[in-house]
């Protein structure tokens, strides 16, 4: 039985390229199930949203409190200009 090294080779490029779409499936369905997840969540917020008994919370703002005032001359925080 003698072996042929070129049999050999193309045995294992095409074992290669199926490792490779083997991969590229994982990849995509890690994506998909991913983008699943998220739409399960979104049509469950809906159903809540849509729901008979839905009150939406509250919204309440905090008090306006007015700036201290700064020393004269002190510099501003925040990057410096550029002087071109």
């Amino acid at each position: 039985m003698a072996l042929n090294f070129d049999e050999f080779q193309k045995v294992v490029e095409t074992a290669q390229q199926a490792d490779a779409v083997k991969a590229d499936l994982k990849r995509a369905l890690r994506k998909v199930t991913t983008t699943l997840g998220a739409l399960q969540a979104a049509l469950g917020e809906m159903e809540t949203v849509l729901a008979e008994d839905y009150v939406s919370a509250p919204r309440t703002r905090k008090p306006r409190t007015p700036r201290a005032p700064g020393e004269p001359g002190a510099k501003k925080p925040g990057r410096p200009k550029k002087n071109a």
